[in-house]
């Protein structure tokens, strides 16, 4: 099992900048920001909107999905369903406007910090939120 600090966009950021031998300052040179943006990301101080994630995907080379964690990964790679979900997510994800994104990005904040409870169905949380 992954602890949380392992499934963080950060924890992603720096293994993709690694596996390149990109320091911060060549990845932020790439990404057009400051190199303590790519730092603040990677040291789970700073969480990446939408238009961001892009930026760093593109100058990467990789897809935005690439840059998410995948917590139920075991032996580092999704199954080829998963896979195939998520690259569907991704490439709806990406087709949408940046304000579309950061609404879509709010919900998933809110349903992720909304307390799971044991028993009660998904529907009715979402109805009732």
């Amino acid at each position: 099992m992954k602890t949380a600090r392992e499934l963080t966009i950060g924890r992603k950021l720096r293994e993709l900048r690694d596996q390149r031998n990109l320091t911060q300052q060549d990845m932020a040179a790439k990404a057009g920001v400051p190199r303590t943006y790519i730092s603040r990301i990677e040291n789970a101080r700073l969480l990446p909107g939408p238009v961001m994630l892009r930026r760093i995907a593109e100058a990467l080379q990789v897809e935005i999905l690439d840059l998410l964690p995948h917590g139920s990964m075991e032996n580092g790679s999704p199954s080829p369903v998963e896979g195939a979900y998520w690259a569907a997510v991704s490439a709806s994800f990406a087709q949408l406007q940046p304000e579309q994104m950061e609404a879509v990005l709010e919900h998933v904040r809110a349903m992720v910090s909304y307390p799971i409870v044991q028993g009660f169905p998904a529907e009715q949380m979402l109805q009732a939120h």
